[in-house]
């Protein structure tokens, strides 16, 4: 963790205010003066402010959540809200989602008090994939699939190229597996309605290096140690 966040998360002031702190020389890291308000800051270094130690805050929090559909995903909401189920738990109001999954959508959504982690998985430079169980209406034909991989222009911009199969197909219905590198509004249900299919049940079974295994919905778990492993590579 960077060390002015450091002594924010602390209780030491604002990014701003500790940056001062530290520029001033008024910041040691085990007995020596830093002035780096970059600088990363290891577990068990022993951190001083004026002579004073700094008591390390509370480790950040990884859930691994699956959203049940009929909830917002958002912390506040006039509409039920992702976050009714963690009121129990420790510090729940610092958790937020990351990123978003429309209200009758369904799936694997983090949980997090991380922010410098959650503006990293959902920045397009990373082009984390995100995975989708879809199905829709009719029976898709497989000559099409193409049409979905291809980009499109969705507001005013190019898409990035996504991937699709069929998973399975009747007259009736067909569901596919859709795998985006981007985050974008309603954007699977604009693939389909473009080409004259409506989804009827959307499902995200995986986002970047996490599944959504066999959690059921309205469960949520913390995530593995090599979860967040996978995860912290990214910051």
């Amino acid at each position: 963790m960077r060390l002015d966040r450091f002594l924010a998360e602390a209780g030491l002031g604002s990014r701003r205010e500790t940056k001062k702190l530290i520029l001033k020389g008024r910041v040691k890291v085990e007995g020596r003066p830093v002035r780096d308000p970059s600088y990363r800051v290891r577990p068990g270094e022993h951190v001083e402010v004026d002579g004073k130690p700094v008591v390390s805050p509370p480790g950040y929090r990884y859930f691994l959540f699956y959203k049940p559909p009929g909830y917002v995903t958002s912390t506040r909401d006039k509409l039920p809200t992702v976050m009714e189920f963690f009121r129990e738990v420790p510090r729940h109001e610092r958790l937020f989602p990351v990123g978003r999954l429309d209200r009758d959508a369904e799936g694997l959504l983090l949980i997090t008090d991380d922010g410098e982690l959650a503006h990293r998985l959902l920045h397009p430079r990373y082009r984390l994939p995100r995975v989708y169980e879809v199905e829709v209406e009719g029976e898709f034909p497989e000559e099409l699939l193409p049409c979905l991989e291809e980009r499109f222009i969705l507001e005013g911009r190019l898409t990035l190229p996504a991937r699709a199969r069929l998973l399975y197909r009747s007259a009736d219905s067909t569901r596919l597996e859709i795998t985006l590198y981007e985050g974008r509004h309603h954007q699977v249900k604009r693939m389909f309605s473009r080409l004259g299919f409506r989804v009827v049940r959307l499902k995200r079974l995986r986002f970047g290096p996490l599944e959504l295994g066999s959690l059921r919905p309205g469960e949520f778990r913390p995530l593995r140690p090599e979860e967040q492993a996978d995860l912290v590579k990214l910051k």
